[in-house]
């Protein structure tokens, strides 16, 4: 590729995350891709909430308070305070993107959230003589308001219903749509009413994750982790999609001849589940970490555990298979579709969640074939290069046509 050619776009990746959750969430499949795309001499940028300006944050602090103060008398069947918390951050997001493409001269604006889309849309009219091409990758399954109200933003019929509609306006308006699963993508369509698929419209997965190796007793030192007993994984922000009450709760049912660990690594209050455990009986508390070296964790467990009642991808199952882990996800979304016969599937349930616990924990031959099937799967997997390939080709065609 040449100079001349690497120089003739120039991207601007934008999420909502805060700083904290880019430690889970979409910086660790997006960072590596803007990386590799400044290895080969393309500019690429990745902004999020860390990145407004105080000024901005504070007005979009202020603003939605004087919005939810109107909001908050009587019950309604929508979390008006939630709903509004979030389109303001994503449309203030939205704002800056628009700002910096006018000011910085960016030729594609990749918009990790279709509201951000929305806000970017909105403002751009706002800069003159801007021409940058905008994009929309879509990491909830299904429509992205049926992922807010699911994430526990509490959504009523009509509201609901407005949010599609104006979901599926801008997804039409977009110059590409992205999801992380070819199922992902179909259930987009089917929420939003969509057919024919566009053929703008590409299912792109995250590419293999690249963690830190170690054997499994150096893993445990490292941590401080006892060698005789079992430690259970699970990895996630703290947030209702999750499920990790369902997870606690089949622990409590676990009957193992070893005395157990649960640990959970993931950003958000934990004060609730601790005390679901204190009343379920547990014998130790549960261990809460963050950690930027989450292959530690990963090679140190017996065991991991999604208990997710969505998925869209879930990078965190496949880090999981990436280092060896013997895992247990449940099978929504698109999790089936990326974890394939790598890890032991179950319904999102009570009961069916025990019963896979159980049966890993107990029966080595199985964890042995998972494991096997699972590193197997993990290893076939497109690397970073193959992805970047993918996005950088979606980004050269829509600059073409």
């Amino acid at each position: 590729m040449t100079k001349k050619k690497s120089e003739s776009i120039k991207i601007l990746m934008v999420t909502r995350e805060t700083l904290s959750d880019r430690r889970y969430g979409l910086g660790r499949s997006l960072m590596p891709i803007v990386e590799e795309l400044r290895q080969r001499g393309i500019s690429a940028d990745y902004i999020c909430q860390i990145d407004l300006g105080q000024r901005a944050t504070h007005w979009q602090i202020r603003l939605q308070h004087i919005l939810a103060s109107f909001t908050r008398n009587g019950e309604t069947s929508t979390d008006f305070p939630a709903l509004l918390y979030g389109l303001l951050e994503r449309f203030n997001m939205g704002r800056l993107a628009a700002k910096l493409a006018a000011k910085q001269g960016y030729t594609h604006v990749h918009c990790h959230d279709p509201l951000i889309a929305a806000g970017f849309r909105f403002f751009l009219r706002f800069h003159f003589g801007c021409r940058a091409i905008w994009g929309v990758t879509e990491h909830g399954f299904g429509c992205y308001a049926q992922a807010m109200h699911e994430d526990g933003v509490r959504l009523g019929r009509h509201v609901m219903h407005i949010m599609r509609i104006w979901e599926r306006h801008t997804l039409l308006a977009a110059s590409w749509v992205i999801a992380p699963t070819s199922s992902g993508i179909t259930q987009i369509a089917h929420d939003l009413k969509i057919s024919p698929l566009p053929k703008k419209w590409h299912p792109l997965v995250h590419a293999r994750p690249i963690l830190n190796q170690y054997d499994k007793r150096e893993a445990r030192h490292r941590l401080g982790w006892n060698t005789d007993m079992v430690y259970l994984l699970s990895v996630g922000r703290i947030a209702p999609v999750k499920q990790f009450p369902l997870l606690i709760e089949a622990c409590a049912k676990l009957k193992i001849k070893k005395d157990f660990q649960l640990v959970i690594l993931g950003d958000g209050n934990s004060d609730p589940l601790q005390k679901l455990a204190q009343q379920l009986g547990f014998a130790r508390e549960i261990i809460f970490a963050t950690t930027e070296d989450i292959g530690l964790y990963l090679y140190a467990a017996d065991l991991y555990v999604s208990a997710s009642a969505s998925e869209s991808f879930g990078l965190a199952n496949l880090e999981a298979l990436v280092a060896g882990t013997a895992a247990i996800c449940t099978a929504v979304g698109g999790v089936p579709e990326v974890v394939g016969e790598g890890a032991l599937l179950t319904e999102p349930t009570l009961n069916a969640l025990v019963e896979a616990m159980q049966r890993m924990l107990t029966d080595k031959e199985l964890r042995e074939v998972i494991v096997q099937k699972g590193q197997t799967r993990a290893k076939a997997w497109p690397d970073i290069i193959q992805i970047t390939d993918l996005y950088e080709a979606i980004y050269r065609q829509v600059a073409a046509s």
